[in-house]
């Protein structure tokens, strides 16, 4: 299966094009820069690179946030709009869940860490749950490589608070690994703050290759798209909302 798959959710992101598990070529966006602004330029020299037309795309894979808030319409915009006019599937997969993708940690529970700007950080809490049952044959999720889920929705908090937060929202005793991105230095410094007890690991910055594997698994085992799934995972309201409730 050709999967197309991209993160313009922030400057760290890129696209790339994968056989199943397999990279047939991809571009990272290491620049500070907004990625949605050379996303069309770059799916079509991958293409080029890769001697494949859009058409022949099978499954259409983006980053749905959190992160930059045009960044994160323009990415859902684009596959939505490739997905429609060649009747492709298309999933969408949160920046947190491909962190904890890429991490594989060994304990209860992740925490995925990001920079939401103006002296907050994004918080995504997975709980592990390795005996939970697909959907298709009742076949263990274990066997198929997904061992965490999203815990409630996300969250955006000060750092001062944060750990507290986290407190409330994981169970006494559970085992934690805090997730940060290679060029997120201000989530990676939190672990200055946060309790000794915490294990953190740091992932890469370019997460398009979990991303479409996310997205792949997603689509071997058969859950339905939901309307939430397409869904911008802001987290938190953009400026221009807050501006015009005020």
């Amino acid at each position: 299966m050709l999967i197309l798959a991209f993160d313009t959710t922030s400057e760290w992101g890129g696209a790339g094009i994968f056989r199943d598990g397999e990279c047939l070529g991809s571009a990272a966006h290491n620049r500070p820069a907004n990625y949605s602004v050379s996303l069309f330029q770059e799916v079509g020299r991958l293409l080029k690179e890769s001697r494949l037309h859009l058409e022949e795309i099978d499954l259409f894979a983006a980053a749905k946030g959190p992160g930059s808030f045009t960044g994160i319409r323009v990415g859902l915009a684009a596959a939505q709009g490739w997905a429609n006019a060649f009747g492709r599937p298309l999933r969408s997969v949160s920046i947190f869940e491909a962190m904890v993708e890429q991490a594989q940690p060994e304990t209860d529970y992740a925490v995925s860490l990001l920079d939401a700007r103006r002296g907050e950080f994004y918080a995504g809490i997975f709980r592990s749950n390795p005996r939970r049952m697909s959907p298709n044959g009742g076949k263990p999720e274990e066997a198929l490589g997904a061992r965490f889920h999203l815990a409630g929705e996300g969250l955006a908090s000060k750092p001062e608070h944060l750990a507290s937060l986290l407190q409330t929202q994981i169970p006494e005793g559970s085992s934690v690994t805090c997730v940060a991105r290679e060029s997120d230095e201000a989530a990676r410094e939190l672990e200055r703050q946060f309790p000794p007890a915490l294990r953190w690991k740091c992932v890469k910055s370019f997460l398009v290759p979990d991303i479409a594997k996310l997205a792949l698994r997603a689509h071997q085992e058969g859950y339905p798209i939901s309307p939430d799934e397409l869904s911008p995972a802001y987290i938190r309201r953009p400026d221009a909302e807050l501006i015009w409730k005020s």
